[in-house]
């Protein structure tokens, strides 16, 4: 019984040590990384903005959108509103959807997003997109998204 003992640990000595446990040890979970990159400003979410998802819509040349002013007021109610004042600059109407996700003064999403919402903008007009919180107490933060109309 002595002389099985120290055989046995010799030999699950020998297979850790040479890589014959089949194991990964690239799997598993790790810590998180933060890339800072001047490069790359937006390689985070910012809180309290209007994102334009498409890429068709937002070009530089012919960008066909301008989000002219948002923010978030509270209402009577206590939930907030989050908003967007968005201008159509083609000469042809549109249809677009915005959706909007609230978060905790942490930055933490409370709860999913909402359903998306479609908005008409008439050639060289601008209107306004809305969406109310559900919650009352924790929302801090929204962000707005803002994509073609499907």
């Amino acid at each position: 019984m002595m002389k099985v003992l120290p055989l046995t640990l010799l030999i699950a000595a020998a297979l850790t040590a040479g890589g014959c446990s089949g194991i990964d040890k690239n799997e598993g979970p790790r810590p998180a990384v933060r890339i800072v990159d001047e490069r790359a400003p937006n390689q985070r979410l910012n809180l309290d903005t209007v994102v334009i998802l498409d890429k068709s819509l937002q070009d530089r040349k012919s960008g066909k959108l301008a989000v002219e002013n948002s923010g978030a007021r509270r209402t009577a109610s206590g939930t907030v509103e989050a908003y967007a004042v968005i201008r159509n600059r083609t000469d042809y109407p549109l249809q677009i959807e915005g959706r909007t996700q609230f978060f905790d003064a942490m930055g933490i999403p409370l709860g999913a997003p909402s359903q998306w919402q479609r908005l008409y903008l008439d050639p060289q007009s601008i209107n306004g997109y809305r969406e109310l919180s559900t919650g009352t107490a924790e929302v801090a933060h929204y962000y707005i998204e803002i994509r073609e109309g499907r």
